[in-house]
């Protein structure tokens, strides 16, 4: 009855958006939909929505994204981006493979409003060549890689406190997902489509191509600096680098409030606030615990059951919430604890890639004007790749760990 329930209130986002209602009008609904199929107590619903939504998390991620927005169109307006893509394609050895480089560098950013100014400079580049649909998928898909395997993120440093993994570990072991997860969608989108393959700049040193690419992106470092290194506030990393920015290329009051007026965009602001709602909802209904219950009674081997769990449930909840509840767990009752760890986080990682609620996902459709639908069209082969690829890695790692 819970898969049922589950797939119901997934359904019924899916099918919204297939009519083109807004994302943020769908996961709303569904929202409430959870609470009426889970049967939960109408007084709780509405204090559980009303502390997601002036909760200093929610407050604090709308500053983020506003933020975000603002230091990308300032940024595009300075024609930074552009030439940062520009750089970096001039300074791999493929300019097709260099382009999806500004994608992973923004994916250092711990915020999902990061993924605006990888498309940015992505859609600069390449809006005449691949259609809307492919560069919203190459966006947030290669985006997402660094998130897989660095120490850095949440994510990453609860899985290997919880399952024991030495964080070295964990990274050198994620390196061959990692790689997959480039190569796989490279080549069955972005090889053989029609790119460009001499960048206007390929006549440049290659020191003058990495000074000109860092000069241009040097709010997105300096940001990724004050948070990774000194540990800064991610809102307050935003702000300040603004603030700097700003005073550096001394704008005028009536530009910044044009500005701070356009970087206003509420369809992008409600789809925070919805979604965040929506995960907290889901996960007062334990529906993720219920599924793991369920899935302990099937008689199939016990690493496929932990995997599809984590993987139905970071699609139908969210990963974060797969850690504490899956991974102590399968680790204690396999015979590979390293491997299996590596496993659950690879596929909770390629599953959060497939979540209609995924917030990064909703951005950059909003941002490139497609559906998600449109970007899990593209998602779904490679995913079904990745799967089969996830799990031979899993079985060569068990048998040598």
């Amino acid at each position: 009855m819970v898969i049922l329930k589950l797939c119901l209130i997934f359904l019924l986002i899916i099918f919204m958006i297939r009519f083109h209602i807004p994302l943020w009008i769908s996961v709303a609904a569904a929202t409430f939909l959870a609470g009426f199929l889970f049967k939960m107590d109408p007084l709780l619903f509405l204090n559980e929505i009303k502390h997601t939504v002036f909760g200093i998390d929610c407050i604090k991620l709308l500053f983020i994204t506003y933020g975000l927005i603002l230091l990308q169109q300032l940024m595009e307006e300075q024609n930074m981006l552009s030439d940062a893509e520009k750089n970096l394609c001039a300074l791999a050895p493929n300019p097709k493979a260099g382009s999806l480089i500004s994608p992973v560098i923004t994916g250092l950013l711990p915020s999902p409003a990061a993924v605006l100014i990888a498309s940015t400079m992505f859609k600069k580049r390449y809006e005449k060549i691949l259609p809307a649909d492919v560069m919203a998928f190459a966006t947030t898909y290669f985006r997402h890689i660094p998130e897989a395997l660095l120490p850095v993120y949440t994510n990453v440093i609860l899985m290997c406190a919880v399952t024991g993994t030495p964080e070295w570990k964990f990274l050198l072991l994620m390196l061959p997902y990692a790689l997959l997860n480039f190569l796989i969608p490279y080549f069955l989108y972005l090889k053989k489509a029609d790119m460009p393959e001499v960048s206007e700049y390929h006549d440049r040193p290659r020191l003058t191509l990495f000074f000109h690419a860092f000069k241009a992106l040097w709010p997105i470092f300096l940001i990724i600096t004050l948070i990774l290194c000194l540990h800064v506030d991610t809102m307050a990393a935003v702000f300040l680098t603004l603030a700097l920015f700003i005073l550096l290329n001394r704008l005028s009051v009536q530009k910044l409030c044009h500005f701070l007026k356009s970087s206003l965009n509420w369809n992008m602001l409600l789809m925070v606030v919805t979604i965040l709602a929506f995960t907290d909802i889901l996960s007062l209904t334990k529906a993720t615990d219920k599924l793991l219950t369920l899935c302990l009674d099937v008689k199939i081997p016990l690493f496929l059951i932990y995997g599809a769990i984590v993987f139905a449930g970071s699609i139908f909840s969210n990963f974060t919430a797969m850690i504490p509840t899956v991974f102590p767990l399968a680790v204690s009752t396999v015979g590979s604890p390293v491997a299996m760890a590596i496993y659950l986080a690879s596929l909770g990682h390629l599953a959060n890639q497939l979540c209609p609620t995924h917030m990064c996902i909703s951005l950059c459709a909003e941002q490139f004007k497609v559906s998600i639908n449109d970007i899990f069209r593209h998602t779904l082969p490679v995913s079904l790749i990745m799967l089969v690829m996830t799990t031979l890695l899993y079985l060569c790692m068990a048998a040598i760990f």
